[in-house]
């Protein structure tokens, strides 16, 4: 009898992926019911016990997840009667909206993980650091209505640092706001590949092999994010930039900044920049075997909910320069801090790293 719906739709790469494997063993139980985008379906190895149903994106995608919860609460209530005893439907939202509508005919609970910090952390859409695009300010602001208006539909809510927990209620004060998502404590290097789908024909060979010759003559700093405002990369193109033209010759050896983003749409100034490297989008596999060849990872971002580049690069042993803000320390142990909204900042504790 399924007794639980975990609603994973929009989650289909990326750091989604990475946290899903975290749950991996929590949510693969009995009497548990998956859904998840068929996307997914090549990264995430499969879940054994519960009930796994993949969904591909289509117009019709929200109305699938409708029919699921409607046939499943329709068979919980029929369980209920014929057990006689009070126990609760519950399901949980891991996409970080809650329900449109709850349901009355039965009794349920509905638990909503809050990912996204900048739903409820201040961000300036003009400030001059950040790269803000008008789809980007359409998208978070019709996030945040989704989250006001429905909102109501949840009993708690889940966040996965003490430090989300602290943002939340002083957004929302009166919600029932719960710490239960701890799984990247306790997690190992190898616990995390487990329940990744290891597939070797994924690896880029051939960048593995770039980057290994890179990497004996040259200082890496890497930063694996996706191109989104708040993970600051304006700030620390610049920053580099200008070592580049102002100090390259005065270090004893070359460096490099490495970042998974496509180069076709950096302008030009940056392409021809020798000292950036733009990898383009890397499979996991791919990515875990960068962080051993790699010297630093820089982690300039304005706003995680958790960060999990961080906890990776600790998992490898990897140093850390990352931001000076309260998601970092939660996470990991940095080397090195910095000012992520100081360019001179930047620069100085990349010359100290370098001299």
């Amino acid at each position: 009898m399924i007794k639980k719906i975990f609603n994973c739709i929009s989650i289909h790469s990326g750091g989604g992926i990475s946290y899903l494997s975290m749950m991996h063993s929590e949510i693969d139980k009995k009497g548990n019911l998956i859904l998840i985008d068929y996307r997914a379906k090549n990264d995430l190895k499969p879940f054994l016990k519960a009930e796994t149903k993949f969904i591909r994106k289509s117009i019709f995608r929200n109305l699938i997840v409708l029919n699921e919860r409607i046939k499943y609460s329709r068979l919980f209530r029929s369980y209920l009667k014929n057990k006689n005893k009070e126990e609760f439907f519950c399901e949980y939202y891991l996409n970080g909206i809650p329900p449109l509508f709850r349901f009355s005919i039965i009794t349920n609970k509905v638990f909503v993980l809050l990912q996204n910090r900048n739903l409820f952390s201040y961000l300036n859409y003009f400030d001059g650091n950040l790269y803000f695009k008008s789809s980007f300010v359409i998208y978070h602001i019709l996030h945040k209505i989704l989250i006001n208006l429905f909102m109501r539909n949840s009993d708690n809510l889940l966040v996965q640092t003490n430090v989300m927990k602290k943002i939340i209620l002083e957004a929302r004060p009166k919600n029932k706001i719960f710490v239960e998502d701890f799984y990247w404590k306790n997690i190992t290097n190898t616990f995390y590949r487990n329940y990744l789908r290891q597939d070797n024909t994924n690896k880029n060979n051939f960048l593995l092999s770039k980057i290994k010759n890179i990497s004996q003559i040259n200082t890496i700093f890497f930063y694996p994010a996706s191109f989104n405002p708040h993970k600051n990369h304006k700030i620390l193109f610049s920053s580099f930039e200008n070592l580049s033209k102002n100090f390259s010759k005065k270090f004893s050896k070359n460096f490099k900044l490495m970042v998974t983003i496509d180069k076709k749409i950096m302008p030009y100034s940056l392409r021809e920049n020798k000292n950036i490297l733009f990898l383009g989008n890397q499979s996991f596999e791919t990515i875990f075997d960068i962080y051993t060849l790699v010297d630093y990872l820089i982690f300039p971002s304005l706003n995680e909910s958790l960060g999990l580049p961080l906890i990776e690069a600790e998992l490898n042993n990897l140093p850390i320069i990352a931001s000076d803000l309260d998601y970092v320390y939660e996470v990991c142990n940095p080397r090195i801090t910095f000012n992520p909204y100081s360019e001179k900042d930047i620069c100085e504790k990349i010359i100290g790293v370098l001299s």
